[in-house]
Order: structure tokens, then C-alpha cells, then sequence
């Protein structure tokens, strides 16, 4: 295809076959074309969106496929083939089956994948037999077969005692019948070289004779029995390989089918791996669809340049946009960068429809039926020349087989002909093409044209940047600005004289002159838009980042409420149990002893509980903040202090840094400010004083691990339970024994209900017979 050719597209079918694995895949590859209708196009292109998460996800390499259709085809017609090919189909079919394993686990979610992966064949046994059978040369393995291994065996074996007679012969009592001590062989029988004097000194079958005739080659009698064993053996063997080699054949043939589609299939999946794989190192982007003949590029490269010395284009045009965009016309000066910017935009649209991950940042595209190109061959690779009546008949042709939405790449349209009639003639052929139903990119130097894009519906302008302080130009694409040649500027730059750009520029009129400085200071005016954008980008992301941050803060604040609203419900938890131990006692005390001491004992336990009540409550308001910090509070590692609005007692860990430190309170570890830490004063022990320290401590060392309630009536045994369970969870007892007895089963009933009711208990079961059966319950406590 004419354009393929001139956007200079082989390169790419090229590149791509480079990352092929099978010979299969890089035919396929030489030979890509994009596809021309939408589904097609869209077919290739998901398809190596998945190739893309594949090879992301676990990466997929058909490098031991082989091209093997052609032998396998020989195979069905009975043919025998060579070891080494059936060893390469064994190959084969060991990497379909693994490929096929691949995708079978992915098939859900690469349904395109894995309709090549459904073709290709999983046949173990085959596979098996025969890389068990041929090593990677073909040589067929002793364990191919047991008559083979045996064959093998016995001429091995008779090799050896042949050799052992020869060696016998030049190193025994014969060696001076010889005229060397070195055996050898002729024709493949095993020869001693015997002096011609001696000759029928050693009896034997003469081979050959030496070119002087003084050395006769003579295989002794006693050699000769054994050797035409082991040629019997070898013609064995030769019979028995040819058998297996024709037996793995047929298998081979039985499955031809199968093998030949699958290795299609396999051959195609290596192109759609290849193509992410070129997608991958060149940073390419898997199109978005668009709806008609579209085309948006973001910060697009030519893919046949190095990404270093690359500037960037981005532009859109098609029927997609806000305003159809029919025809882009670019201006600026030669070497600007006009003909390499047409050819990007070629190459990525004929990327995308042949699959292809163009090198953009994003690219957004409705499928194009087709793509025409005329560009002139000043800057190819090639450096080849173009004439007028050339350029003109490509144009021709394009006008007379045009389809609708197709893309049209005019490089100088209308040059190398009379300015003015070239002008003209361009312009109609822009106007044609538009009316045709094609979207337009082309480059011009001509000043009508900019006017005609300046004020024809569906017409742009765009340019290639020049920089008017180094006269040189950027490269840059500015879409919606039309350009300058900047020829005289240019030629004053190479060292035209003086006066000869001076007589130039008064030959210029003064409405030429006009509408140059009206394009420069659009041209500043884009600039200065550019910038602002810029900057607006800028400010919004800023916004954003505090944003996230604001969000992060809030989140943290959160999660350090609910972490407090948990430790006060586990302290009040611990409160509550404590308070329902002392009750207990107080009750025992009273039913106990009802004097007045009874009551005074009574009265004075309630009132340590009204006091731990007091300091709960105490301790769980937030504590006013501090204006400023107390000097004389200097915060030390070691240090027990309360953290102030938390209400919670910790330990510093570290030294202070700045005007935080680490503090450990409970099972966390935060950072607090200096100015939110108040040291806690010590009692003598050397702890600070806690709420419930006395009585968890009393309780830890008097709990019991075994309660006896036999007798007992069903509300006294409920209660006693209560309290022990209580008890031991304080005293951190693990495990519990509670001898309830059995009788009809009352006690046991009403423990176990308790048991599964209280959150402090993880699990609970009858006794073993030997810890007292049915009649006792033990228990494990969280």
C-alpha cells in the first residue's frame, strides 16, 4: 500500500517482528496490515489490551513453538520424518499446552485470548513420548524403546570385546609383527597394521594396503566373528530406530489436525504478545474508542525516532470534536518539523488499526476506512525526489477511489509548481477532499490557504513553533495558529548579506507584513494562554493535594477517637467488674456479720467503691488545655506522664525531638507534643498510682481455678459462678474447673448457659472421665 510505504510503516512491521518468539510470529508480523473496519480494528485492539494485562499480570513466552505445519502435514500423508523434527513438534506442543494452561486460568477475563487459547491442543501424552523418546538433535534415546535399549546395550557390549582384541594384539606378543601400535579401521571393520614380511603370520581378512605396500591392514580372524555381530547389531538397531521414528510419525499424523490449527493459533498469539510487548518498551497507550472518523493524540512521539530527540505533538481532529475539525493545515518554516508531524499521525493511526500500542501519552480514535498519503521524500529516510506531475498524480488517484472517513496526508500540497496556480489548485483539492467525506492533515506554504483555514468551516490552522531569538525552530505543534516561512530571517541567519535581506523585505508588501505581525502576536497571545493553563493545572493540583491531605488528617482524627472510645469501654468494662466483685463481698460481709461493725465494714467498702467511681469519672473528662507549658515539666525519656485530652497515663520512649516524642500508652504507640504531656507523679512502689492497681492485684493473687457448687440452690450457684468467673478473668487465670456434679443435669445446664453467654470465656466442654466426666465443666478464658 502506496501510504503504508511512504509513512515509512514496514519499520514498525519490522520492530514488531524483532519481539516475535516463533518464525510463525514474525511472518506474521512483516506482513501486518492495519484493518479498515471498525470491528476489525477494535478487535485487534482489545485483543492486545489483554496481551498487555497478561504479560503485566504473569508474562507469557512462546519461544519453544516451532514452525512445524509443514512436517506435520507430511506426517498425515504417512510420511516419516527425521528425529530432530519430531522433537520440535514435541517442543511445540509442550509450549501450546502451557500457554493453554495460562489462559484456561484467565479465560474469564481474556475472553479474546482465550479463543486462540481454546485451539490450541493439549495432548501430554504425545508430548511426552516424544521429547521422552528424542533428545534436541533428534537422536533417539536408548529408553525409547526396551528392544532399543537392549540393541544398544549388546553392541555396546560387543564394540568393547572387539576393542579389547585389538588392543591385545598391539600391545601383546604380536606387536612386532607390526608396523605400528596403533589400530584402526577401514570401512568401518577394526584393522591392525601388519608388517607385509609377516604376512599369514597373523591370519586374517586383508582390508587395504598401504601407498608404499609395505603395511597390510588385516582384520584378525578372531575380530571377524565379532564384527559381523556387531554389524548384525547395528542393522538391528538402524531397523529399530526407523520403527519407532515411523511409530511417532503416525501419532504425530493422527493429530495433524489439531497440532496445525493450534500451531496458527500459537503462531497468532505470539504476533498479539509481540504487539504489547512493542507497546510496552515504546510507552505506548491502548486507544480509547470514538464514535466516526476521529483522531486525538496527547504528547504523541514518532515511533522511528528516539524518544530523547522527540518533541511531542498533541492535536485532535474528526467528527468527534466540539466543531468537526475536516482539514488541519499546518504552516512554518522548512525543517520546522511539518513533514514528521504528518508522519506521526499516519504511523499512529495505522498503529492503532493494525493493533498496535501507539507511542502517546493517550489517544482517542474512530476508525478511519482509509488512509491516502502524498508526502514529499525531501526528508525520508530515503532521500529520494518527487516531481509536481508525481505529486499530482498520487492525488488523483486518491480523489478517484475515496471512500468516506477516510484520512488524507498531504505534504506542500500544490508546491513545485507557479505559486500562484499552485495555491489555487490546492486549495480546491482541500475543499474536494472535505466535501468527500475525508479528515485532512497537510502543510503549506502558502498564505491563501491560511486565510481559507482562517474562514472555512471545518478548517484550522495550526504551526510549527520557531523561536524568532535563536532562529531556530522548536518542533513544537501549536494548533488553531497558523505560521510564517520565516524565510528571510532564516536566510539572514545563514549568512546572506545584509543588504540583500534589506531589498528583500521592501519587496514585501505591507499587507504581507501586516499579517505576519498579526500571526506573531497570536502566536504570544497562545503563549501566554499556554501559561496560564499552566499555572491554573498547577493551582488545582496543589488544591487537590490539600485536599487529600485535609481527608488523611480527618481520617487519623477518627480513627484516634474510636481508638480512645474503645479504651474507655474496655477501663469501664474492667470498672464494672470490679465494682459487681466488691458488691459480692460487701453482701458476704453483711449476711455474715450484722452488728454494727458488720455495718461499719460494709459502709466503708461502699464507700472505696463510691471513690473508684469518683476517679473514673475524673479521669474520663478532658483535661483543660494549657495556655503555656509549665518550664519546670521537662518531658525525659522514662518518663510516666498523662497525655492531656485523652485522659490516658503512658510511658515516653524516646528522647524528645523538637517539640514532640514517642509515647506508649496501652497496646499503642502515638507521638505527642511536648505541650500536651503532664508528668504523673510516682508513689513509693515506683509505679503511678492507678485506679484499680489494688484491686486487681488482690484479686490476682487469691483467684482460684476450681469451684465446687454441688448442693447449692440454682440462684446461690449462678451468683458464686458470676463472681468466680469474674475473678479469675481479673487474676488472669487461663483455665477454669466447676465441679456442678450430675444429678438431672440442673447445675450443669444453668453453668454452661452462664458459660456461653459471658464474652470473657472462649470455650467450655465436659470433663474427661478422669477429670470428673459429665459432673464437671472446664473452661478456657480469653
Amino acid at each position: 500500500m502506496h501510504a503504508l510505504r511512504i509513512i515509512e510503516f514496514d519499520a514498525v512491521r519490522h520492530m514488531l517482528a524483532d519481539r516475535c518468539d516463533t518464525p510463525v510470529g514474525e511472518r506474521a508480523a512483516r506482513e501486518l496490515m492495519p484493518r479498515f473496519d471498525p470491528d476489525g480494528a477494535w478487535f485487534e485492539i482489545d485483543r492486545t489490551a489483554e496481551a498487555e494485562t497478561l504479560l503485566t499480570d504473569v508474562g507469557l513466552s512462546m519461544s519453544g513453538l516451532r514452525d512445524v505445519g509443514g512436517n506435520v502435514k507430511v506426517a498425515e500423508k504417512g510420511g516419516v520424518l527425521d528425529g530432530a523434527s519430531l522433537h520440535q513438534v514435541g517442543e511445540s506442543l509442550a509450549t501450546m499446552r502451557a500457554a493453554s494452561d495460562v489462559l484456561a486460568a484467565r479465560k474469564d477475563d481474556l475472553k479474546l485470548l482465550w479463543r486462540l487459547g481454546h485451539r490450541l491442543p493439549s495432548l501430554p501424552k504425545l508430548e511426552d513420548r516424544l521429547l521422552y523418546s528424542l533428545d534436541g538433535d533428534g537422536y533417539v534415546r536408548d529408553e525409547a524403546s526396551t528392544e532399543l535399549g537392549a540393541l544398544r546395550k549388546r553392541k555396546a557390549g560387543l564394540s568393547q570385546r572387539i576393542i579389547d582384541k585389538m588392543q591385545s594384539y598391539v600391545s601383546g606378543r604380536t606387536r612386532e609383527l607390526l608396523s605400528d601400535t596403533v589400530y584402526t579401521q577401514r570401512d568401518g571393520r577394526y584393522v591392525i597394521p601388519l608388517k607385509s614380511e609377516n604376512k599369514g603370520k597373523i591370519k586374517g581378512i586383508v582390508h587395504d594396503t598401504s601407498a608404499s605396500g609395505a603395511t597390510l591392514f588385516v582384520e584378525p580372524d578372531e575380530v571377524v566373528a565379532l564384527g559381523n555381530e556387531l554389524r548384525q547389531a547395528e542393522a538391528a538397531e538402524r531397523a529399530e530406530v526407523e520403527r519407532i521414528l515411523r511409530d511417532l510419525s503416525s501419532k504425530v499424523g493422527a493429530e495433524g489436525p489439531s497440532i496445525r490449527d493450534g500451531a496458527d493459533a500459537a503462531g497468532e498469539l505470539d504476533l498479539v504478545l509481540a504487539k504489547a510487548r512493542l507497546g510496552g518498551d515504546m510507552r505506548g497507550c491502548v486507544p480509547v474508542r470514538a464514535t466516526g472518523p476521529y483522531l486525538r493524540l496527547k504528547n504523541a512521539r514518532h515511533p522511528l525516532i528516539p524518544r530523547s530527540e522527540c518533541v511531542p505533538l498533541s492535536l485532535e481532529i474528526g467528527d468527534d470534536a466540539g466543531e468537526s475539525v475536516d482539514v488541519l493545515l499546518i504552516t512554518g518554516p522548512n525543517t520546522g518539523g511539518k513533514t514528521v508531524a504528518i508522519k506521526t499521525v499516519g504511523l499512529c493511526v495505522a498503529m492503532a488499526q493494525a493493533g498496535l500500542m501507539p507511542p502517546a501519552e493517550s489517544m482517542r480514535i474512530g476508525c478511519f476506512r482509509q488512509i491516502w498519503a502524498d508526502i514529499g521524500d525531501e526528508q525520508s529516510l530515503q532521500q529520494s525526489l518527487s516531481t509536481f506531475s508525481g505529486h499530482i498524480k498520487n492525488i488523483s488517484e486518491a480523489l478517484g477511489g475515496l471512500k468516506p472517513d477516510a484520512l488524507v496526508l498531504l505534504d506542500e500540497v500544490g508546491a513545485g509548481t507557479d505559486p500562484g496556480e499552485g495555491a489555487a489548485l490546492a486549495r480546491a483539492l482541500l475543499l474536494a477532499f472535505q466535501r468527500r467525506g475525508a479528515k485532512v492533515m497537510a502543510s503549506t506554504h502558502y498564505g491563501e490557504l491560511k486565510l481559507l483555514a482562517a474562514n472555512s468551516p471545518g478548517f484550522l490552522n495550526a504551526s510549527m513553533e520557531f523561536d524568532l531569538k535563536s532562529l531556530r525552530p522548536t518542533y513544537h505543534l501549536l494548533v488553531g495558529v497558523p505560521g510564517s516561512s520565516h524565510a528571510l530571517k532564516i536566510a539572514e541567519r545563514y549568512g546572506v548579506p545584509k543588504d540583500v535581506i534589506e531589498e528583500a523585505t521592501s519587496g514585501v508588501s505591507a499587507e504581507e507584513t501586516d499579517v505576519a505581525a498579526m500571526i506573531e502576536k497570536l502566536k504570544s497571545a497562545e503563549k501566554r494562554a499556554q501559561k496560564a493553563q499552566s499555572e491554573a493545572d498547577r493551582l488545582t493540583a496543589s488544591m487537590r493535594q490539600v485536599e487529600k491531605e485535609a481527608e488523611r488528617k480527618i481520617a487519623q482524627a477518627e480513627e484516634a477517637r474510636r481508638n480512645v472510645r474503645e479504651r474507655a469501654a474496655s477501663e469501664l468494662e474492667i470498672l464494672l467488674r470490679e465494682i459487681r466483685i466488691e458488691a459480692a463481698d460487701i453482701f458476704e460481709i453483711l449476711k455474715k456479720d450484722s452488728s454494727q461493725a458488720g455495718f461499719d465494714k460494709a459502709r466503708a467498702r461502699l464507700k472505696e467503691l463510691q471513690d473508684l467511681g469518683r476517679e473514673f469519672v475524673q479521669e474520663t473528662k478532658p483535661t483543660p488545655k494549657r495556655e503555656q507549658p509549665r518550664p519546670e515539666a521537662k518531658i525525659t525519656k522514662g518518663m510516666t506522664v498523662r497525655i492531656e485530652g485523652l485522659s490516658q497515663i503512658g510511658t515516653v520512649l524516646d528522647e524528645p525531638k523538637g517539640d514532640q516524642v514517642l509515647v506508649q500508652a496501652g497496646p499503642l504507640k502515638m507521638t505527642c507534643k511536648l505541650k500536651d504531656l503532664m508528668p504523673v507523679k510516682v508513689v513509693s512502689s515506683g509505679t503511678p498510682k492507678a485506679r484499680t492497681g489494688t484491686l486487681s492485684v488482690s484479686k490476682a493473687m487469691s483467684a482460684k481455678t476450681e469451684l465446687h457448687l454441688r448442693q447449692m440452690r440454682a440462684e446461690d450457684a449462678q451468683l458464686e459462678l458470676e463472681r468466680f468467673v469474674d475473678e479469675a478473668v481479673l487474676g488472669g487465670v487461663p483455665t477454669l474447673r466447676i465441679v456442678h456434679g450430675k444429678g438431672e443435669g440442673i447445675l450443669r445446664k444453668l453453668v454452661q448457659d452462664t458459660l456461653r453467654r459471658h464474652k470473657d470465656v472462649r470455650s467450655f466442654r465436659d470433663g474427661e472421665p478422669e477429670e470428673g466426666g459429665a459432673g464437671v465443666t472446664i473452661v478456657e478464658l480469653r
